[in-house]
Order: structure tokens, then C-alpha cells, then sequence
């Protein structure tokens, strides 16, 4: 009796195990719908508000309100896909495709306001990247945030703040300046001139009517 208590036990264990790491076929459809809808609406608001919002609103109103529905996205996109991870485990290439794995971690990195879900699920994707069912950029980019939301230097760069110059640089600074090339090679990403000067770029076309007004004409860039 009490090996086939045992066994039942474990069969039950088994089962539950199993169940939570898997996905149907019609499961899976319809989290790459809902996970294609996270994304969509994370980057409506992930830059800075639209024309039409500081035509309506005025330029500082604009701002508070975009944010406050950034915000809202945010927390709301963050309850659907712990309910997604806590019924199906992480949502790698194996369960949902490339795309929709990328759509599942957008997020992850944007929830900022729950840093032991972040580090978790950091955790969860190193599982992942030994097994190639996750991209290698976007564990990078999450450890990036996880230390920068911790206060500490990162080893990708990813992370930017902007000096006097309004050039991009690492928040927190660089765990190893001298390899970090050779390590973003190894996780996918671009050369870190490259993409510090890219950044530079992009934060002065979001913000050029302001540095026009400061006499600055043109994006410093790295040489």
C-alpha cells in the first residue's frame, strides 16, 4: 500500500511537473496573440509622446500623461505574462517561436518596478541561453537592467545615461571596459562604439529642438 501511495505521489508530481512546461497547440496560439498585443502596446508608449498628445495636452501635460499610461501598460502587461509563466514556465523558442519569445521578454525588461521578478526571470533565461531557446542579446540586455536597477556596473553597457556632451554612456559604469567588445560579440550585439554613438543619435533626434536651443547643432559622436 505504501509503495502504491508513493508511486501515485510521484506520477502527480510528474504530471503537474510536466503540465506546467508545456503548451497545447491552441494554448500556444493564443499566447503569441496575446504576447503580439504586449508588444504592440509596450512600444506605443516606450519613447516619448506623440505630436497629437503635446498639440492636446501642451508639452509638459503631455508628458505626465503619457507616462501615467505607460505606467498603466506596463503593470498590466506584466500580470499577463507572470499568469503566462506561472501556467506554461518561460516562454522560449520551444513553446512560441523566436518572435513571440522576444514579445514575452519585452516586459520583462521594462518592469522595473519588480526588481525580484526581473531577477528571476533572469535566472530562468540563463537556463534558456545553454540551451539556445532564447536570444543571447536579450539575456544581455536583461542582466544590464537587473544591475542597473541594483545600483551596480554592468557588463554589457546596454544601460545609458548622458554626459555633458549629451554623448551616451554606460549607467553605473563597466564591469570590464577593456573585453567588453569581445563579450557582446559573444551575445549578439553590435560593436560598443557603435551602438553608444547610435544612442547619442537617437537621443538627440527625440530631444533636437532643445539642444538647437542650447547652440547644439549636432550629435557628439564618439571617434
Amino acid at each position: 500500500m505504501m509503495k502504491k501511495n508513493i508511486l501515485f505521489l510521484s506520477i502527480s508530481i510528474c504530471l503537474l511537473a510536466c503540465s506546467a512546461q508545456s503548451i497545447s497547440k491552441k494554448d500556444r496560439d493564443r499566447v503569441i496573440k496575446e504576447l503580439e498585443y504586449i508588444k504592440k502596446v509596450d512600444q506605443e508608449y516606450a519613447g516619448i509622446p506623440p505630436q497629437m498628445f503635446k498639440n492636446k495636452y501642451g508639452e509638459k501635460n503631455a508628458w505626465k500623461i503619457f507616462l501615467a499610461k505607460r505606467d498603466s501598460i506596463s503593470l498590466d502587461n506584466q500580470k499577463r505574462i507572470k499568469k503566462m509563466f506561472s501556467k506554461y514556465g518561460y516562454l522560449g523558442f520551444d513553446k512560441v517561436g523566436e518572435e513571440a519569445s522576444n514579445n514575452f521578454w519585452i516586459s520583462i525588461q521594462h518592469a522595473d518596478n519588480d526588481i525580484e521578478f526581473q531577477k528571476q526571470m533572469l535566472d530562468e533565461m540563463r537556463k534558456e541561453v545553454i540551451k539556445n531557446n532564447v536570444r543571447r542579446s536579450d539575456y544581455a540586455l536583461l542582466e544590464d537592467r537587473v544591475n542597473k536597477n541594483l545600483g551596480k556596473k554592468q557588463r554589457f553597457g546596454s544601460q545609458l545615461d548622458y554626459n555633458n556632451l549629451e554623448q551616451a554612456v554606460p549607467k553605473n559604469g563597466l564591469a570590464d571596459s577593456i573585453n567588453i567588445d569581445k563579450l557582446r560579440k559573444e551575445f549578439d550585439l553590435e560593436p560598443y562604439k557603435d551602438y553608444l554613438n547610435r544612442m547619442t543619435q537617437n537621443h538627440y533626434r527625440m530631444n533636437e529642438k532643445l539642444f538647437l536651443e542650447k547652440g547644439i547643432k549636432f550629435p557628439n559622436l564618439y571617434k
